[in-house]
């Protein structure tokens, strides 16, 4: 029976209608180009075989006491880059603006880099 179901299985038509995927797609992988979907950790790539993903919790952003953000991701992944404001640096205990850049070189973890504006009036 089990090898009767198997051989006359088919796909059903319009499947994500009956049965919506809860998350989004929140732009195209940058080392795969499938979709990058929101889970509870973090932002990965749906396609399995691919290691892509961005960490809620990622050092390089709790460090500088900011979060992962939704808005965040997005940006980095459509433009490789995203603007922070205020910035915690430990150093100094000071803040500061700075643009982050996805600086992914498809190892295993995704790494960034920063740019700081010039201020106006330099």
């Amino acid at each position: 029976m089990t090898k009767d179901l198997v051989s006359t299985y088919e796909i059903i038509k319009e499947a994500d209608t009956l049965f919506p995927s809860k998350s989004q797609s929140i732009g195209q992988c940058p080392r795969c180009k499938s979709q990058v979907m929101e889970n509870k950790k973090g932002f990965c790539c749906e396609n399995r075989d691919c290691s892509f993903a961005l960490w809620k919790d990622n050092k390089f952003f709790t460090v500088k006491k900011k979060v992962l953000t939704k808005a965040i991701a997005t940006d980095l992944l459509k433009n490789g880059k995203a603007s922070l404001a205020d910035c915690y640096s430990q150093k100094t205990g000071k803040t500061y603006d700075a643009v982050i850049i996805l600086d992914d070189t498809g190892s295993q973890f995704v790494n960034f880099t920063m740019e700081f504006p010039t201020k106006k009036g330099r």
